[in-house]
């Protein structure tokens, strides 16, 4: 999956020597500027990339142990001008590691310097946002020498995937209507301070972020022709690596075994129609494929985003797999009766009658009344079979009356008979 990095949300910026607080003696005071960056656009189903409702600090000092311990809700800090600015203090001349995080909803806990760097932080559902994405960053080793201004970058700990869909390439007669996108295997937890990947298939939501309704009509409607609009979806980070050795997005499943299970994947539901299939009301066609950098990668990384165009082709059913599960779908069925159901013509002349069947697969069966019982219907006409089993021309050579009868059978389940009146 191309990582395209997103706008940064937060930093945090240490400024050191503020000549209006007072001092102990090797200690030095230290202000911690948390600073919004621009977000992305949002609507209220979406999380706001750009919100801060909390905020937890952990500050170690060189042995590992910890000096300091916050936790600070929004009644606890103003935001000015996109900024959060906290106080404390630091001695000069010492290292430390500082780790911060944003929106957890709740306090960490005293955790060891080790402790935390393996911290993960569970949600109770895949769009748990109200407070706000859950963000991280931290600084290693920092040594407060003087007035010097430090930044430490919060990240998201969530991707982005912006998903478009391309129908150029689209049979005329194939129509597909998305009415929902769905992550799969969407990580139920993301370690705070490192790496992340979810571990089994207890670590993911068994039904993952999803839009659906009003929230996927970008999908239906074109921003340019035969392209799509664009809707996002948020996901943990999920760092599954490289599974596959090979350059063929079609081969990029899993048939069994454990990592079809753990790797993240979009789900695109839709409504689909053509001359040959159709979909039934609640039973969707399904579009499936896995998230990545290329055919064999399954890596999601935090604080990216993602765009994802998928390429419709053709009638869109070509591939027989996971990817592309038609199980629901039915087909078109059609009988269609060519000229009429009643037909004139003069002797001598060939007449054509047929059929329009739809599978063009269906059994099929036409039969002219009697002409295995009477003879003397030999005299009246003679005909040919057409190629592909739906029609017939029938030679007339004297004036009467001819009877085909025409028989489809599963799917299409329909029979009628035509005539046809010589010399009338």
């Amino acid at each position: 999956m191309r990582r395209i990095g997103i706008l940064r949300v937060l930093l945090l910026s240490l400024v050191i020597g503020c000549n209006s607080w007072n001092r102990e003696p090797g200690r030095a005071g230290t202000a911690l500027v948390l600073e919004a960056g621009s977000g992305m656009p949002t609507r209220s189903s979406l999380p706001d990339d750009r919100l801060v409702s909390d905020i937890n600090l952990l500050i170690y000092n060189g042995e590992g142990l910890l000096e300091e311990r916050r936790y600070l809700t929004s009644r606890q800090f103003t935001v000015q001008d996109g900024t959060v600015s906290l106080k404390t203090t630091l001695l000069t001349g010492v290292p430390y590691d500082i780790f911060v995080a944003a929106n957890l909803g709740y306090a960490l806990p005293a955790l060891s310097r080790q402790d935390v760097e393996s911290y993960r932080y569970y949600m109770a559902y895949p769009d748990e946002y109200s407070r706000g994405m859950p963000m991280s960053g931290r600084l290693d080793g920092y040594v407060s020498e003087g007035e010097t201004e430090v930044r430490i970058p919060l990240v998201r700990t969530m991707a982005r995937i912006d998903l478009v869909l391309d129908r150029t390439e689209l049979r005329s007669d194939v129509t597909f209507l998305v009415t929902s996108v769905t992550v799969g295997n969407g990580p139920s937890s993301v370690r705070l301070f490192g790496d992340s990947k979810a571990e089994g298939a207890t670590q993911v939501f068994s039904g993952g972020f999803t839009l659906d309704g009003r929230q996927v009509q970008a999908l239906n409607i074109d921003q340019s022709p035969g392209v799509s609009g664009r809707v996002s979806l948020y996901l943990p980070e999920n760092l599954q690596g490289d599974l596959l050795d090979t350059d063929d997005e079609t081969e990029k499943q899993f048939s069994e075994g454990p990592y079809g299970r753990v790797c993240s994947y979009l789900e695109i539901r839709g409504s689909y129609h053509s001359d040959t299939w159709h979909s039934r009301a609640g039973e969707p066609l399904i579009y499936r494929f896995y998230l990545g950098d290329g055919p064999g990668n399954f890596d999601v990384f935090r604080n990216t985003a993602c765009q994802v165009t998928v390429h419709l082709q053709g009638t869109g059913l070509d591939e027989d797999s996971w990817r592309v599960d038609k199980s629901r779908l039915i087909p078109e069925t059609r009988f269609d009766l060519h000229p009429a159901a009643y037909n004139e013509c003069r002797s001598g002349e060939d007449f054509h009658l047929w059929c329009d069947v739809s599978p063009p697969d269906t059994w099929f069966e036409i039969e002219p009344v009697a002409w295995d019982d009477d003879d003397r219907v030999h005299d009246l006409y003679s005909f040919d079979i057409d190629p592909d089993g739906h029609g017939l021309t029938i030679h007339t050579r004297k004036g009467g009356s001819v009877m085909v009868y025409f028989k489809a059978g599963p799917p299409v389940n329909r029979d009628t008979l035509a005539l046809l009146v010589i010399d009338p």
